[in-house]
């Protein structure tokens, strides 16, 4: 993966490498385009290898319509590989197709899910039964599939989030979060949990490696709702100073100071005084170039006030020399 990259970029990387059925470094070219680019680009190549050949798929769903539920089920266990599967499911109608994946083993199923067309799988997923949804999901996560449960995630009812939420590990979470397509159903989601497991899933985060505790500050600057964020924040700001101290090295080493900007923004005027009086000079140093780099000028502004007479005057005259 390209030095420097954010993680918003480097998730779209891995998300656009998985459509193309190739690796990260392959694709690292396109890690110069912003990351709602590489989203575009992404789903232009979903939409033409899965529209490519999907009159055959219809033709063949179209005869599992005049055939019995377990004929189908038997058919497709002994004929038909997972990912062929997926493609003639997706062009059969939801109620159809769920009825017989109810009826598929879990692990043929978790697979055929691997292959599922985005723009299709939502509304076979919402008629799942939830138990055997949930027996899947928990197969995804043993497999690390987190690129599949972000978009499966768009397509989940509240009870099958709720229940995954509240059952799953915080790695688990935390990774399903960084792959997650909407920030609206990420936002949603995360509403779902109770104070003790928020307070959790921040505490965990921020004990973690430097990828989890990336993963932390994203999803805290991907959710929709300032008030959670704000709550979220709030959790984390409570942390010791050596804890908080390590968060702003990982959020300047991994290119993730957008959203640690955007969670100090959040915080109430004590916590943010406190927080904010945390970075040496070097590491002011280092914030400019990112502030830059994203554009954060106006959230940068709202926060130097807050800062000590010394760091407003070393931040200010770093971003005079930049000009």
């Amino acid at each position: 993966m390209t030095a420097g990259t954010d993680l918003a970029t480097r998730a779209e990387l891995v998300k656009l490498a998985r459509a193309l059925g190739t690796t990260t470094d392959t694709v690292s070219f396109a890690a110069v385009l912003p990351h709602e680019d590489i989203r575009r680009v992404r789903e232009r190549v979903v939409t033409t290898l899965y529209d490519e050949h999907r009159a055959a798929f219809q033709r063949v769903a179209a005869i599992t319509r005049v055939l019995p539920t377990a004929v189908n089920v038997r058919i497709a266990l002994r004929a038909f590989t997972p990912l062929l599967a997926a493609r003639v499911a997706g062009e059969m109608t939801p109620d159809r197709a769920a009825e017989l994946a109810d009826r598929m083993p879990v692990g043929y199923l978790t697979e055929a899910c691997l292959h599922l067309d985005p723009r299709r799988a939502g509304p076979l997923v919402q008629r799942l039964r939830p138990g055997r949804l949930l027996a899947v999901v928990a197969e995804l996560i043993d497999r690390a599939e987190y690129i599949t449960l972000g978009r499966l995630l768009d397509a989940a009812t509240e009870g099958v989030i709720h229940d995954v939420a509240m059952t799953v590990s915080t790695e688990a979470l935390l990774r399903i979060g960084l792959y997650a397509e909407s920030g609206t159903q990420l936002t949603r989601a995360v509403a779902l949990l109770p104070p003790a497991r928020l307070r959790g899933v921040v505490r965990d985060a921020l004990s973690g490696e430097q990828e989890l505790m990336s993963a932390g500050l994203a999803l805290i600057g991907r959710l929709t709702d300032d008030e959670l964020r704000a709550r979220l924040a709030g959790y984390a700001a409570k942390s010791d100073t050596a804890t908080l101290v390590a968060l702003l090295h990982t959020a300047i080493a991994d290119d993730t100071v957008p959203a640690l900007l955007t969670a100090v923004a959040a915080l109430g005027a004590d916590d943010r005084r406190r927080v904010l009086r945390l970075p040496t000079p070097e590491m002011v140093d280092h914030l400019v170039p990112a502030v830059k780099k994203h554009n954060l000028w106006d959230t940068v502004a709202e926060l130097t006030p807050h800062m000590p007479d010394d760091l407003r005057h070393r931040f200010t005259t770093a971003c005079r020399r930049l000009d």
